[in-house]
């Protein structure tokens, strides 16, 4: 049975009960605040990438709150600039040489690079999914034009572009 009730139709039957707007006024999204997990919930990787910061560092205090958050904003770009977990245990490792801890052994460097790859990449696919999905990012539509043709009229000086285009009609 579908109740129309104020621009929403809610329908309901056998524990079943979705709420729909308008069908113009729908997005679609991945996004569900009653998820069990930051990632579907849509929330920030920053306060998951602190956790294991402070782990791996052994740095519980509250004043170590700023920190952690500098290094875990660094690891986030890092992973969005196509970084491996090879180039965050290089970054963990050349943070540890700085401040002379953890001074455990074995450091555990690669094991922590490789949880805070996949907390980055994990948020960062999702955000670009739904931005997909609100339309936001344009469809990647071939060109029929040449590359060399597409560069030579963004690098070249007119006199240039006119001799470029000159040889390739002559060949």
């Amino acid at each position: 049975m579908i109740r129309p009730r104020r621009n929403c139709y809610i329908a309901r039957g056998r524990g079943v009960h979705v709420t729909r707007t308008r069908v113009d006024a729908v997005k679609p999204t991945i996004i569900s605040r009653k998820a069990s997990n930051w990632v579907d919930r849509g929330e920030s990787p920053i306060p998951t990438l602190c956790r294991v910061l402070a782990h791996f560092f052994e740095r519980f205090d509250e004043a170590d709150q700023p920190w952690l958050h500098q290094h875990a904003v660094t690891v986030l770009g890092m992973v969005a600039a196509d970084a491996t977990e090879v180039h965050i245990a290089g970054y963990l490792r050349s943070v540890v040489r700085d401040t002379g801890s953890p001074t455990r052994e074995p450091l555990g460097a690669r094991a922590a690079a490789v949880a805070m790859w996949h907390i980055a990449k994990a948020a960062l696919v999702r955000d670009f999914a739904e931005r997909v999905l609100q339309g936001e990012v344009p469809p990647n539509i071939p060109t029929d034009e040449p590359l060399s043709s597409w560069l030579a009229q963004r690098l070249l000086t007119p006199e240039e572009l006119a001799r470029f285009e000159a040889e390739g009609r002559s060949d």
